[in-house]
């Protein structure tokens, strides 16, 4: 079942589907509230509150054994954190969202004629998101990975953790692991798998919209032939990007701390994590390189032949040296204006440009607060060998 949205949520991602209508019939939000910041401390005091007591009963919550304490285990402070993460994001990304595809037409890139393409686009995205059949397949695929997870955390460990061990071959969950097992980890899991098919639902909806007919300019000066402003997408995901990091820092901050593993183990591993974020997000708009390439293409021929006949014009006008004859065609003059300095530096300009466009709409001032935020839990990480003067040294040497 499908939630209606508020009228201004075209081309929402979030309030669509059964766990959307769910929240609305339970009162979490309203269609003209999401809620997001008592939503967020609701779904974090439900995960982790129970689990916390059930540790307490049994001795698991505090102990000498970091590995069967649950306060001491730095993973599950970071799935909190990456719930609540995962909350907020909503009104920003609706918000964003929604501008961004409005883009479209109120610049002019969506010729009118395909303005109902463009609604029934916005249509599917929504119809996708908002699927019951994805919802419960995400749902099946949190608590498989819920299990996997805790039995493999539970195995690792010599006489087992706060959440479980393993006895002959089987798991053997403590009440807490049974909470965590249930409820923690499928709703953290359930919450992250969300936002990723919101993801796929966006590139989806960008393929269809790089396929209508557009109205790109190739002297545009953002170096996109105007689609610059798609590229801006990233940002709405920096909260993902910031969860998903604190989670694989945890991991690693727990071995460095009770397990004595060295920082240097993991370089690999967190630069990967980085580099994938990057990849990931500028995968969807590949799907304008065609045509930015195409368009390229075509202004340098176009833009180099007239280049070619202004300046033969200028330098029959002020110079002198070249015969009139030698001009293979005249250049307009309501299109070229008079053949003077002024023109020739406007058209050398404009060509300029073209030979600056970019393969694809994504630049630093969207990607990098991206990164950052994907970098800022591994700093925090490392500082914990390594000082943080000189983690910021040695980025700044990398920078430079």
């Amino acid at each position: 079942m499908n939630a209606a949205p508020v009228p201004a949520a075209h081309g929402s991602f979030v309030r669509w589907g059964p766990f959307y209508a769910l929240q609305l019939r339970l009162g979490l939000l309203s269609a003209s509230d999401l809620a997001v910041g008592r939503r967020s401390v609701l779904f974090v005091a439900f995960a982790w509150v129970p689990a916390v007591a059930l540790a307490l009963l049994q001795g698991m919550a505090w102990n000498a054994r970091p590995d069967q304490s649950l306060l001491l285990d730095f993973s599950a402070y970071a799935i909190a954190v990456a719930m609540v993460s995962f909350v907020l994001m909503e009104r920003s990304s609706e918000r964003q969202m929604a501008g961004l595809i409005g883009q479209f037409a109120a610049r002019g890139i969506v010729l009118p004629a395909s303005l109902p393409a463009m609604q029934r686009i916005r249509e599917r995205m929504e119809r996708r998101t908002g699927s019951w059949r994805v919802e419960a397949a995400l749902l099946l695929c949190a608590y498989v990975l819920s299990y996997l997870w805790i039995r493999h955390g539970a195995g690792g460990v010599e006489g087992g953790t706060w959440f479980g061990r393993i006895d002959d071959g089987a798991l053997r969950p403590t009440l807490a692991g049974w909470w965590t097992l249930l409820v923690a980890l499928p709703l953290y899991l359930f919450l992250l798998a969300r936002w990723l098919w919101r993801f796929v639902t966006w590139g989806l909806m960008l393929r269809e919209i790089a396929g209508c007919e557009l109205r790109l300019v190739a002297t545009h000066p953002d170096r996109c032939g105007g689609l610059a402003f798609v590229g801006h997408y990233p940002k709405t995901f920096v909260l993902f990007a910031f969860a998903i990091s604190t989670v694989v820092s945890a991991t690693a901050l727990k071995l460095i701390v009770h397990g004595n593993a060295e920082l240097s183990s993991f370089k690999f591993a967190m630069a990967g994590m980085v580099l994938l974020f990057a990849v990931a997000f500028a995968l969807p708009l590949l799907v304008f390189s065609p045509r930015l390439v195409l368009l390229k293409r075509q202004g340098l021929n176009h833009y180099g032949a007239l280049v070619s006949q202004h300046n033969l014009a200028f330098e029959a006008k002020w110079v002198g040296g070249m015969p009139q004859a030698a001009i293979v065609v005249e250049p307009p003059g309501d299109l070229l204006g008079s053949p003077d300095a002024s023109s020739l530096a406007d058209l050398s300009a404009g060509y300029d440009l073209i030979k600056r466009m970019l393969p694809i709409p994504l630049t630093g001032q969207s990607a990098i607060p991206v990164l950052l935020a994907a970098l800022a839990p591994v700093l925090c990480a490392a500082a914990t060998q390594i000082p943080i003067g000189e983690i910021l040294a040695r980025f700044k040497d990398l920078a430079l």
